[in-house]
């Protein structure tokens, strides 16, 4: 049961609150191996819309794993929210690390119009975090951003993959310390909810020790 955990790089003219937990998890990495039981990978990609699916090709060659939690920020959600649907759509709102921005098409041509996500029990999953009091809930809108994108990539890798994996995305609320630097993401909210990183890596063990109780 190998893990690989992604995160997106800088976007909307700040940091990205994915990548600062990203940094967390790789500086506690030995101790989530233990909670996992088996090895657990880090990768960063950038928010390129031409690019991501070669970079998560790559990253799931590498580290050939049974899970993938994708992760990426959503400025304006009040929790933690995994994704149960990635849908065949490109639209951005916010320009891409490369200055690609609105309607661009579905994410691949002629495959399907949705894909549902694959990591067993997301209900259950989002009970247990509830209950130790972080705010989380499932999702079926994930945007049309690169977050949706790399959701629907994943979920179309995992069909012909050896060994398969399962997969979700996981959408972040901002950090505090970026609503209080008023970051675009945050400034173009009249209120903004937020996030401690401390929750933010609490939340991927808590999901960890719940999969690999249930595996």
């Amino acid at each position: 049961m190998s893990l690989l955990i992604t995160a997106f790089g800088r976007f909307d003219g700040g940091p990205n609150c994915s990548e600062a937990l990203l940094d967390r998890l790789r500086a506690e990495r030995g101790a989530l191996e233990t909670e996992w039981g088996a090895p657990v990978a880090c990768e960063l990609l950038a928010v390129d819309t031409a690019g991501v699916d070669a970079a998560l090709k790559a990253a799931l060659s590498t580290h050939r794993p049974t899970h993938v939690l994708l992760t990426g920020q959503a400025a304006g959600r009040d929790a933690l929210t995994f994704e149960r649907v990635a849908r065949n759509r490109r639209d951005l709102g916010v320009a891409d690390c490369r200055g690609r921005i609105g309607p661009l098409g579905p994410v691949r041509a002629g495959g399907p119009d949705r894909r549902a996500a694959t990591w067993p029990d997301l209900d259950g999953l989002c009970a247990a975090l509830a209950a130790d009091g972080l705010p989380a809930r499932p999702s079926d809108d994930a945007g049309t951003h690169l977050c949706n994108q790399t959701l629907y990539l994943a979920l179309e890798a995992a069909e012909t993959a050896d060994p398969p994996f399962v997969a979700t995305f996981l959408h972040l609320p901002l950090l505090p310390e970026q609503v209080a630097a008023a970051v675009p993401a945050a400034a173009r909210l009249e209120a903004c909810f937020a996030l401690p990183l401390d929750d933010m890596a609490r939340a991927v063990r808590l999901v960890l020790r719940h999969t690999r109780r249930d595996a």
